[in-house]
């Protein structure tokens, strides 16, 4: 797994307003991300495919789901 200094933070960024509301993303590998909500996973994206309106649509969804249970 590839690690750079300040990688995080540019995942962080990615996150957007939804790093504040639990999200979280990890480099699971040099070639995927995982997304996850509070302690569980909640997604798998390839790093080469994925964008960050897909991320936080992900995320935006994730919620929506929540507020709608």
């Amino acid at each position: 797994m590839a690690q750079y200094v300040g990688y995080q933070s540019i995942l962080n960024a990615a996150l957007g307003e939804y790093q504040s509301k639990g999200f979280r993303l990890v480099e699971d590998s040099d070639h995927f991300l995982r997304l996850c909500y509070q302690d569980g996973l909640l997604e798998v994206f390839n790093q080469l495919r994925v964008t960050i309106s897909v991320i936080q649509e992900t995320c935006r969804e994730y919620l929506e789901s929540l507020d709608a249970s």
